[in-house]
């Protein structure tokens, strides 16, 4: 087993029309980037090719070219949500682990963790709520974005691949470091903690910004980690 976290991003190709020019792909970029905009100001049902244009500052044929519907539009813009995710929160976070790890137990990749169990489990909440605290403080539109996305998904079955594509990603790192930490049934464990780490943000949305009581949160996910590893 691999002890350093390999996760990927998304493998959900993109649907619409693609760019033969780096000046084409920075118009559908901001395309993309202008429909997440607007999902986070009117909803999904807001996410219109007039609506994108204008707020993406361009014609209203340029969305037409690249995207024939909007489910092409919105596959498109989740699938870059998904993406960014991955390659500026999750990819890091497990970045931070492993590097404390090295340092914290230079030989982990190939020692019995069990007895450390208890040190680690604490400093991976403590990261884990620091993580969740900036997401809520400093990209609360990426977090809008995520309720937006699971909308999208029960409203149209033809984003189900998306959306299992990318919780498997979400979830791959967190059965690895389960597994190697000597939890059984780490897939079913990461879920858990997965799914408690998104009640906090929801919770962490519905406070004003900066309102946030860090050590609720951290006894909160600590509990749920200690349960599932016995700790």
């Amino acid at each position: 087993m691999s002890a350093t976290p390999t996760n990927k991003s998304s493998k959900s190709s993109y649907h619409g029309r693609k760019p033969a020019r780096q000046s084409s792909e920075q118009r559908r970029l901001a395309i993309l980037q202008a429909a997440l905009r607007v999902m986070v100001r009117d909803g999904v049902r807001g996410v219109r090719h007039r609506a994108v244009a204008q707020e993406a500052g361009v014609p209203l044929s340029a969305t037409t070219y690249y995207f024939k519907d909007i489910h092409d539009l919105l596959a498109d813009a989740l699938t870059l949500y998904a993406k960014d995710v991955m390659e500026n929160f999750v990819n890091p976070f497990w970045v931070k682990i492993h590097e404390w790890l090295l340092v914290n137990y230079p030989l982990y990749s190939g020692t019995d963790l069990s007895t450390a169990l208890p040190s680690i489990v604490e400093h991976m909440v403590e990261v884990a709520v620091d993580e969740a605290i900036d997401r809520l403080h400093n990209h609360r539109d990426k977090l809008m974005v995520e309720q937006a996305f699971w909308y999208a998904v029960l409203q149209d079955e033809r984003l189900h691949g998306l959306a299992l594509d990318y919780s498997q990603s979400v979830l791959k790192d967190v059965s690895q470091m389960l597994s190697l930490i000597g939890v059984e049934r780490p897939q079913e464990a990461g879920r858990l903690i997965l799914m408690t780490i998104r009640h906090l943000e929801i919770q962490g949305l519905l406070q004003p910004v900066g309102h946030y009581d860090r050590e609720s949160m951290k006894q909160l996910l600590l509990l749920q980690v200690k349960s599932i590893c016995r700790i």
